[in-house]
C-alpha cells in the first residue's frame, strides 16, 4: 500500500518565485502526512495560459530550474510534475535527486500509468495496464463537462480495476477566454470522491492510498464521451443528457469562479453593478454577490446602482431595489436623465424625438457612470449582456456593450430564464427569491422610450420569441446548420407555434443580425467561456462584407 497527495497550492500566474514556495508547502503538507508520491497539476508553477510568453525560451528554463529545484531540495519524495518543453507541458517523476518522463512508473511494487488529457485516457484506457491511473489535468472546463469527465473516470475505473487518482489544476488560474475549476478526484472499489466546487476542492481530503489493481470488467468499447449530444428540443441550450438542476448550479459556480479569479488576479475587492430590474443585470448581480462570499469579502464592496432613463418603468425600478437590498446591499440612484437630456442638446439634438440616438444616448451614459464609479472606488464594473444578444446585435456599442468584465456573456436568455428559478434555492441566494420570481414574470424590455412609467417597449415583440432566437443560435453555433435548416428544425421543434413563413423570415433576420453585429462582439469585454455554445474566439467570427452573399443563397434570394 502507497499514499499518495493531491498538491493544492493556488497558482498565481506567471509568478513562478511565488507559486514555487506553494509547491515546497505542498510536499511538505504531503511528508508531514505520510505520503510517499506528491502530484502536481499541469502549469502550477505558471498557469497554463502563457499567452504571448509560450514562445519566451527564458519561461520554460525557469520552469524547469524551479522543478529541478523541488527535486533537489526534496530527495525522500517522489514527486509527479510538469516541465515546459516545444510549448507544451510533459509529465517528469522524480526521485532522489533524478528525475525521468513519466509516461509510466513504479513505487514499491506499485504501477502508475500518467496521462495528460482526459481525451488521452479515454483513448489509451483499454490497453492501460497499472495499478493506479493519474490525469494531471489542466484544461478550461465548461458547464457540465465535469459531470461527462466523472463518467468517464468512473468507466474506466469499473473497466480495468485500477484506482483512478486525478489532481485537476486550475486553481488561481486566469479566467479568460477560459474557465478553470479545480478538483481532486479518487476512485477504487471501496470510494469514490470527486469535487465539484472551488469550496469542496479547498476543503476535501488530499492524501489517498493505493495497492494493486483489482480485477476489471475490461467493457472498454463504449466509454462515455466527453462532448455534449447534439440535440433538437425547445430548449437545446441545456445539454440534454444531463440533469437540469445540477447543470444550472454548476453553470452559476462557474460564473463565480470566474468572477473570483478575475478580481483575485487583479488584486480587486469591488465591483460596481448597473440594476436595471431585468433578468440580465439580476443574474449578474447574484453572481457577483456568490463571488464575493466564494472569495470570502465582505459584500459591502458591490455597489449596486439604478439608472432610470427616459424609459425605465416603474416596476422595475421598484424590482431592482427590492433585489438589491434582499441581497443585504446598499441601493443606490444615479439619475441619467438630466446627462442624457444635455447629451443631445450638445449634439443638436432636441432631446425629445424617440429616435436611435435618443435611445442609445440613454445606455452610453449607463455605461459611462458605471465605469466612472468603478474608478472611483478602485473596483470594476461588472457587464450584465447575454448571448442572445451577443448573437444578434442588440446592445448599443459602447453602452450597454461594454463593461470591466462580463459575466454572462455565454449565457442566451433562456438559459438565465432556466437557471434562475435554481439559483435561488441556494442557502446564500435565498432571501433574493421574491424578486427574483417577480423579474421572470415581466416581459424584457430595453426600456429606452418613455411611456407613463410603464413597459412599453417587449424586445420579443421587436425581434422574436426568445425561445426562437435561441433555438436558432444552437442550430447555427452548435449544430452548423444552414439558415433554411434552421427554420425546417424550428417547424418540427415548435409543430404548430410558429408558421413556416414566420419561421424562414426570423431565421433570415437571425442571420443578417448576426452578420452585421460582428463589429460589437470583437470589441466584447474580456468573460469566462462557461458554456459549450459561445461565441468567443476567432473561429466564431464572421465577416460581415462577405458572408451574407452566402446566408442569401441559402435564404433562396
Amino acid at each position: 500500500m502507497l499514499k499518495i497527495y493531491a498538491a493544492a497550492g493556488k497558482t498565481k500566474p506567471l509568478d513562478i518565485k511565488n507559486n514555487l514556495a506553494n509547491a515546497q508547502a505542498e510536499i511538505d503538507k504531503a511528508r508531514e502526512s505520510g505520503a510517499q508520491l506528491v502530484v502536481f497539476p499541469q502549469g502550477f508553477l505558471t498557469g497554463v495560459q502563457l499567452g504571448i510568453l509560450a514562445d519566451a525560451r527564458y519561461v520554460a528554463k525557469l520552469y524547469g530550474e524551479s522543478v529541478d529545484s523541488l527535486t533537489q531540495a526534496n530527495p525522500d519524495m517522489y514527486i509527479l510534475a510538469d516541465l515546459y518543453r516545444d510549448g507544451q507541458f510533459v509529465n517528469t517523476v522524480s526521485h532522489g535527486g533524478k528525475t525521468d518522463t513519466a509516461d509510466s512508473f513504479e513505487i514499491d511494487g506499485v504501477k502508475f500509468a500518467v496521462f495528460s488529457t482526459a481525451a488521452q485516457l479515454r483513448e489509451k484506457a483499454a490497453d492501460t495496464c497499472a495499478d493506479c491511473i493519474v490525469l494531471n489535468e489542466s484544461a478550461p472546463v465548461v458547464a457540465g463537462s465535469r459531470m461527462l469527465l466523472k463518467d468517464l473516470l468512473q468507466a474506466v475505473q469499473t473497466g480495468t480495476g485500477s484506482a483512478v487518482f486525478a489532481n485537476l489544476g486550475g486553481f488561481g488560474f486566469t479566467s479568460h477566454p477560459d474557465v478553470y475549476l479545480p478538483a481532486v478526484c479518487f476512485m477504487d472499489r471501496q470510494d469514490t470522491v470527486f469535487t465539484t466546487t472551488l469550496p469542496e476542492y479547498i476543503n476535501c481530503n488530499k492524501l489517498f492510498t493505493v495497492g494493486k489493481a483489482t480485477q476489471g470488467s475490461r467493457l472498454m468499447n463504449n466509454l462515455p464521451k466527453l462532448e455534449f449530444d447534439i440535440a433538437f428540443n425547445s430548449n437545446p441550450l441545456i445539454p440534454c443528457q444531463l440533469d437540469e438542476k445540477a447543470y444550472s448550479l454548476d453553470l452559476f459556480h462557474l460564473q463565480s469562479v470566474a468572477l473570483a479569479a478575475r478580481m483575485a488576479n487583479i488584486n480587486c475587492k469591488k465591483a460596481v453593478v448597473a440594476v436595471s430590474g431585468g433578468l440580465d443585470s439580476a443574474l449578474a448581480l447574484l453572481v457577483t454577490a456568490n463571488a464575493f462570499d466564494l472569495m470570502g469579502i465582505d459584500r459591502s464592496g458591490i455597489r449596486a446602482i439604478s439608472m432610470p432613463g427616459f424609459g425605465t418603468s416603474n416596476t422595475t425600478r421598484s424590482l431592482a431595489q427590492q433585489l438589491v437590498e434582499s441581497l443585504g446591499l446598499k441601493f443606490e440612484l444615479i439619475d441619467i436623465t438630466k446627462s442624457a437630456h444635455q447629451a443631445l442638446l450638445d449634439i443638436g439634438h432636441d432631446g425629445k424625438t424617440p429616435d436611435v440616438t435618443f435611445e442609445n444616448v440613454q445606455a452610453r451614459m449607463r455605461t459611462l457612470h458605471g465605469l466612472n464609479l468603478a474608478n472611483a472606488i478602485g473596483g470594476i464594473m461588472i457587464g450584465t449582456g447575454d448571448l442572445s444578444e451577443e448573437a444578434l446585435g442588440f446592445a448599443t456599442y459602447g453602452g450597454d456593450h461594454l463593461a470591466s468584465y462580463n459575466v454572462n456573456s455565454s449565457l442566451s436568455k433562456t438559459v438565465i430564464r432556466t437557471i434562475l428559478p435554481y439559483v435561488i434555492e441556494m442557502d446564500n441566494m435565498k432571501s433574493a427569491a421574491q424578486p427574483i420570481t417577480d423579474i421572470l414574470n415581466i416581459p424584457v424590455s430595453p426600456e429606452l422610450v418613455p411611456h407613463g412609467g410603464e413597459i412599453l417597449q417587449k424586445t420579443e415583440e421587436i425581434l422574436a420569441p426568445y425561445k426562437l432566437i435561441d433555438f436558432f443560435l444552437y442550430c447555427f453555433v452548435v449544430a452548423k446548420l444552414s439558415p433554411i435548416e434552421m427554420a425546417q428544425r424550428a417547424s418540427c421543434v415548435f409543430e404548430g407555434e410558429f408558421g413556416a413563413s414566420y419561421l424562414r423570415e426570423k431565421a433570415e433576420m437571425f442571420c443578417r443580425r448576426f452578420i452585421t453585429g460582428q463589429f460589437k462582439r470583437s470589441r466584447a469585454p474580456e468573460g469566462a467561456i462557461t458554456t459549450h455554445a459561445h461565441l468567443c474566439g476567432a473561429s466564431r467570427a464572421v465577416q460581415r462584407d462577405s458572408s451574407m452573399g452566402v446566408f442569401n443563397h441559402y435564404l433562396g434570394k
